[in-house]
């Protein structure tokens, strides 16, 4: 399972266009664009999980840094939860 990374999304792009991008170069087992709790607006990132690492490598490559609505994306494998910086404790 490769969990996978996209940021700098338009904030129109939902989970299930997520879903259909990258199924386009392997099965997808979960897709997911993060929303903002109280104003339910998107924060412009999401997560995608494939279960083929070769496929998830190459959607990263021919992905990152593609124009969608305007905005270059930004995709990466996803960093482990517990190997991110905190945002609380870095200030």
């Amino acid at each position: 399972m490769t969990n996978i990374f996209i940021a700098n999304l338009d904030w129109s792009i939902t989970s299930e266009d997520l879903e259909a991008t990258f199924s386009s170069f392997g099965n997808v087992t979960y897709a997911h664009v993060v929303y903002d709790k109280a104003t339910k607006k998107s924060k412009g990132f999401g997560y995608i999980e494939m279960d083929d690492t070769d496929n998830a490598i190459r959607a990263i490559q021919a992905l990152n840094g593609l124009e969608v609505n305007g905005r270059k994306i930004d995709v990466k494998i996803a960093s482990p939860k517990e190997n991110r910086k905190n945002k609380k404790s870095a200030k």
